[in-house]
């Protein structure tokens, strides 16, 4: 997945108007003549970049004439005193997209890190880790993204591009054989069928069923390995359910072909990211001084 100024540019439009609203009345009264500044973004701790394009486009969407250096991209090392961007705007384009601008490359640098750690983890075996849909409601293509990022894969993005069968599926239609006579007969002849099994019988019945995927859904490990043992190649197999860094590392090891871990993105710890201009123009200066002198 690759983002792109079209893509992106509702969100940060969305973000402009909730952070800048009718204007700026604290940075409007201060700039004065509005003088041209530098400044930069800098990581003040260690991650990996992400969420580049999404600062870059919020500074150009306040000031069309901003020139924005990219130092680093989406997917490389940073430790602290790394520059991620160096900008060049008018003085009152920097307070009108700080915040903006730096909670984009914060989270998103953040669950990017995330992904990274939990790839690092488990590289020593030929597991797939992806994604779950946990995450920010309206969010999910940016995270997806970091995701890819980070180094893992995405699952399923939304309903239409995937047949997951889940729990309440299998209620309502009463069980996975009925289940599959449905969407046999009816979905796209191009998609694979997943099935999520909280059991080793259902395991069974899905293969019976000549399930393409079979999801081992909040199993133990001890369930898990017969499952595999049960599976033995016939199905691609994913661990799901409750999975994190303590637990991930074991569950690889067993030779499942995937983990998707849903605290990729639904709990994320943003990174320390900051904006700083670089110089005071004399002009910016002056400013200062003749809004001091007026309200004295």
């Amino acid at each position: 997945m690759q983002l792109n100024r079209f893509m992106i540019r509702p969100y940060v439009e969305q973000a402009l108007r909730e952070e800048i609203g009718p204007g700026d009345t604290t940075g409007g009264f201060m700039v004065g003549d509005d003088p041209v500044q530098t400044a930069q973004i800098y990581a003040k701790g260690n991650g990996v970049a992400c969420g580049l394009l999404l600062a870059d486009e919020t500074v150009k969407t306040v000031d069309s004439d901003a020139q924005v250096e990219h130092m680093v991209k989406d997917g490389d090392d940073m430790k602290p005193g790394t520059v991620l961007l160096k900008i060049k705007a008018k003085a009152s384009t920097f307070f009108m997209i700080e915040r903006c601008a730096l909670d984009w490359l914060q989270q998103m640098s953040g669950l990017a890190t995330k992904t990274r750690r939990y790839c690092d983890l488990v590289k020593h075996t030929k597991v797939r880790l992806t994604d779950t849909r946990k995450g920010w409601p309206g969010l999910r293509m940016l995270q997806k993204y970091a995701v890819r990022v980070g180094g893992a894969a995405n699952h399923i993005f939304s309903l239409h591009n995937c047949v997951l069968v889940k729990d309440n599926h299998i209620k309502i239609a009463g069980g996975i054989k009925p289940a599959m006579e449905i969407l046999r007969a009816k979905a796209q002849h191009t998609f694979k069928i997943e099935v999520e099994c909280e059991s080793l019988e259902m395991v069974q019945e899905a293969l019976d069923c000549g399930v393409e995927v079979i999801m081992f859904d909040n199993m133990d490990m001890d369930e898990m390995r017969a499952g595999l043992k049960l599976v033995n190649g016939r199905a691609t197999t994913e661990a799901s359910g409750g999975i994190n860094e303590q637990t991930i590392v074991p569950i690889a090891e067993t030779g499942v072909d995937i983990i998707s871990v849903g605290d990729l993105t639904h709990s994320i710890r943003a990174l320390d990211i900051s904006l700083d201009v670089r110089d005071i123009k004399p002009s910016a200066h002056r400013a200062i001084q003749r809004m001091k002198e007026v309200t004295s």
